[in-house]
This record gives structure tokens, C-alpha cells and sequence, in this order.
């Protein structure tokens, strides 16, 4: 089994998380909002959460009810305790999705994984470990990429490095649509897929830059090649079409 875990460097994912809110037509926390306005929730789990960049929405969303969250990186935890230490429903904890989740059966009515599920070691048993700690009436979201993301960003890499996209890559960026949903499928009474579009549009060069090297098309690529700056902006062009970077992502809304 090709190994696809990847230990998330916190900077560069910052750096993403602040494209997004500045230079995006539509922020994915908008979606997450307006699909948690679709009925009352109040008991809500986030696997893969990082630092807890979503967790305001659940909060605002479950009133007293509440909130769990888990992730494997101790540190990401960590920052969440600090910005949420006054929050008494906020559950967080470091685990693993490719371990037996440490709750009870039915203890949730909505379960989220944001851009984390297509780390998984073993789907199918990540997939049942959230249908078990999901109440019957429940609903799990699965958001992620799909191959139509960010595809100037691939046509850019292809430029300056020769290469496209590497192999590791381009199965997790179409892992979910292709591999996790049929299996959803297989371990749900109901699944639903839901594409959200969106576009970056970059004020310059350089705020194009700094997002193509904070992520992890730049990292199995032009970073390890050495390229630099000059070699960067001169594969990047002039035109104002080429600081637009459309966004696919997919949602995937599963109820057992």
C-alpha cells in the first residue's frame, strides 16, 4: 500500500488559510456555515481539526451543546487549547484517524473531516470508526479536492519543473472522489456529493508565489529541484489571468 500520510508543515498551511480569506471569492467556512444553518445540531465532532481553524462555526452553531475535535499533531492541538481555553463544551484531542476513535457510539450528530480524510491509512476503517460515533439521524461531511483544483497551479509546476503533478499528489488530491466515496457508499444508507467552486484572484506576483510555496506541489517538487525566485517568476509570466487559481473542492454529506 502506497504510503500517503503527510505531516502538514503549520507555516505554509497558514500561509494557505490566509489566501483563502483574503484573495478567495468564497471562503470554505461560508459552506460550512450555511450547511450548518440546515437544522438544529448539537453535538458536533471534527476529525483532523489542525490548530481549530473551523471551530468558531461549530461553537457558534451547537449553542451549549457540544463540541469535540481531534488531531494528530500535538502541537496543532495545542494552539487550539490556547485560542479556545476559556471554552468549557470544546473538547480537543491528539489521535489519530487510523486509530479507534475515543468516544461512544451515537456521540455526535454531525461529524466534519476538512481536508484530512484522504490521509487516511485505511479508509474503510476510518469510515466505520465515524459512522459508529454518529448518532441515527446524523450526517458526516467529507471535504476535500478534487483534480479540477488548482489546476493552473499544476499547469505552472509544469513550467518550472518538467513536471505536472508527482505521483503522491495526484492520488490525494482525487483520493475522495475516486477511492473514499465508493466506499462511503459501500458503509452508508445515503451519500451525496456536493461540488463547491471558487477562484483566488492574487493581487501580484508575489502573493502568487508565496502561496504556490506553501504547498505540497512546491514541496515534492521545485523545492527539492532547488528552483529559485528568478527561475519561479519567470515561469510564472505577466498576464493578469496568470494570479487567478481556480478552486474545486468536493463535499461529500453521508447519513447512515
Amino acid at each position: 500500500m502506497q504510503d500517503l500520510s503527510y505531516k502538514e508543515k503549520q507555516d505554509r498551511l497558514s500561509t494557505r488559510i490566509r489566501a483563502h480569506k483574503e484573495f478567495a471569492n468564497l471562503d470554505i467556512d461560508e459552506w460550512i456555515a450555511r450547511f450548518l444553518a440546515r437544522r438544529p445540531r448539537q453535538a458536533i465532532f471534527d476529525l483532523g481539526c489542525g490548530n481549530g481553524n473551523h471551530l468558531h462555526l461549530y461553537l457558534d452553531c451547537v449553542g451549549g451543546g457540544r463540541v469535540a475535535a481531534l488531531d494528530r499533531e500535538s502541537a496543532l492541538i495545542g494552539e487550539a487549547k490556547q485560542r479556545y481555553q476559556a471554552t468549557a463544551n470544546l473538547d480537543l484531542q491528539v489521535g489519530s484517524m487510523d486509530a479507534p476513535l475515543p468516544f461512544a457510539a451515537a456521540s455526535f450528530d454531525t461529524v466534519f473531516s476538512n481536508f484530512s480524510i484522504y490521509n487516511a491509512t485505511d479508509p474503510v476503517f476510518t469510515l466505520r470508526e465515524l459512522k459508529r460515533v454518529l448518532q441515527p439521524s446524523g450526517e458526516v461531511v467529507l471535504i476535500g479536492p478534487t483534480m479540477n483544483n488548482a489546476r493552473e497551479l499544476y499547469a505552472f509546476n509544469e513550467r518550472l519543473t518538467g513536471t505536472a503533478i508527482d505521483e503522491v499528489t495526484r492520488i490525494r488530491t482525487d483520493r475522495l472522489r475516486r477511492e473514499i466515496v465508493p466506499l462511503a457508499r459501500d458503509i452508508f444508507a445515503t451519500v451525496h456529493e456536493e461540488v463547491i467552486n471558487s477562484y483566488l484572484d492574487f493581487p501580484d506576483a508575489a502573493e502568487f508565489l508565496r502561496y504556490y510555496t506553501a504547498t505540497m506541489l512546491y514541496e515534492e517538487g521545485a523545492e527539492k529541484q532547488g528552483k529559485t525566485l528568478a527561475e519561479m517568476q519567470a515561469a510564472l509570466g505577466t498576464g493578469k489571468d496568470s494570479l487567478i487559481l481556480s478552486k474545486e473542492m468536493l463535499a461529500v454529506i453521508a447519513r447512515v
